[in-house]
């Protein structure tokens, strides 16, 4: 990731700057190395990012136009991705907002 592009993450939300796995790793090649999620239903879970800095999907497009891409979207652009995204929503399973049950010793704080 260049200068710009971190100096620019920095200034959209997030207090620090996250360098992602590297962190646990200590591994140079994890360096702003994420968990992605499915684009599946995006519209319906913000906040948006691995940090929930960003409030809505338009925004996310908007930001992730010019950190990833380089490139200032048209008010007209982020709305077409933006249908798109939404056109890859589909029903939530009934047991979406539920604690999912862990099998003992499953976790240890």
């Amino acid at each position: 990731m260049n200068r710009i592009a971190v100096i620019l993450i920095a200034s959209l939300g997030s207090p620090t700057i996250d360098k992602g796995r590297s962190d646990v790793t200590k591994d140079d090649g994890d360096l702003y190395v994420f968990k992605v999620s499915s684009l599946r239903n995006v519209a319906m879970t913000p906040p948006y990012f691995h940090d929930g800095s960003i409030a809505t999907l338009p925004e996310a497009v908007k930001v992730m136009g010019r950190v990833q891409l380089g490139k200032a979207f048209s008010d007209g652009d982020v709305s077409k991705i933006v249908a798109f995204l939404k056109s890859l929503t589909g029903p939530l399973p009934k047991n979406f907002a539920e604690v999912p049950q862990l099998p003992p010793g499953g976790f240890k704080p």
